[in-house]
């Protein structure tokens, strides 16, 4: 299992690379995107990715400086000292082009003979 855990990341890692993102960039797109507004502060997405302050806050402005400018940075109304990200329009266009690349790599991988035979054995020696 270990091994076609590796060799997915490896295919995913590739892919991400050509869209000038890392898994763990395309995991914080994915948060944004997914939130009923596009947006969340620092402190969420954090705990949602389970990153360190200083990782979450270093992410952020990698991605804030990619040329598509996928996310935008603001303070809350409610509380000024709340640093908040939301995923811009081209952010959006970028995490769906990326996310459709993604969810190709996983199918390809889940619904392959070598998967469906790993599965087999590990049924079987339950």
């Amino acid at each position: 299992m270990k091994n076609f855990d590796n060799d997915i990341q490896v295919k995913l890692d590739k892919a991400l690379i050509k869209y000038q993102l890392s898994a763990a960039e395309f995991s914080f797109l994915h948060y944004l995107y997914d939130q009923y507004d596009s947006k969340a502060s620092l402190l969420e997405i954090k705990d949602s990715l389970h990153l360190s302050s200083a990782a979450t806050s270093r992410m952020a402005v990698r991605l804030e400086n990619k040329d598509c400018k996928p996310i935008v940075r603001y303070h809350s109304d409610e509380n000024q000292k709340e640093v908040c990200l939301q995923i811009t329009e081209s952010g959006i266009k970028h995490f769906k082009e990326t996310a459709a690349v993604v969810d190709s790599i996983l199918d390809e991988s889940f619904n392959s003979k070598a998967f469906q035979e790993l599965c087999k054995k590990l049924i079987n020696k339950s």
